[in-house]
């Protein structure tokens, strides 16, 4: 199985973007100005299926959790992921050559954001959820994440980003 994962974090202060507005008016977005975020890591697989997992914070170790649970998943695992230090370390590196007959990985080129197929689950993420929306708390942001990835098929074709 051919799994992409990566990390981001998500605040529940409005991502501000660009948004319609009728005419000579201006649009408003409530702010809070709150820094307080969700880390999480997310796994999209080669036949499209999306899974996550919050992490406390973006470290190996959380790291290496999320890439056991996937491995627990799917016995043999092909992993991508970007070049972040909490990927290409000694303990998450160690870890896929300890298991070197089930688990292969690769990481992508630098900069390469855009053939990373979960970067586009991200980006829909963010236009349906955290776009112009401020969110009050960490758990009214968490519910309104989980409840978006558990009802949204995200239908990329994996060969189109690693394809090209």
């Amino acid at each position: 199985m051919i799994i992409c994962m990566d990390e981001p974090h998500f605040t529940i202060d409005a991502d501000r973007r660009k948004c319609w507005a009728r005419k000579g008016t201006t649009p408003i977005v409530y702010m809070n100005g709150s820094k307080e975020a969700i880390n999480v890591g997310g796994a999209l697989t080669w036949h499209g299926k999306f899974h996550y997992q919050e992490m406390s914070h973006q470290t190996k170790e959380e790291v290496l959790k999320f890439v056991k649970r996937m491995h627990k998943r799917y016995k043999k695992v092909l992993f991508i992921f970007d070049r972040a230090t909490w990927h290409k370390n000694n303990l998450v590196v160690g870890y896929f050559k300890e298991n070197k007959d089930t688990i292969d990985y690769m990481f992508l080129p630098t900069g390469a954001a855009d053939i990373d197929p979960v970067e586009e689950c991200w980006r829909q993420t963010r236009e349906n959820k955290t776009a112009n929306t401020t969110h009050n708390t960490i758990k009214e942001l968490r519910t309104s994440l989980k409840s978006f990835w558990n009802k949204q098929p995200f239908t990329l074709d994996l060969s189109n980003y690693l394809c090209p």
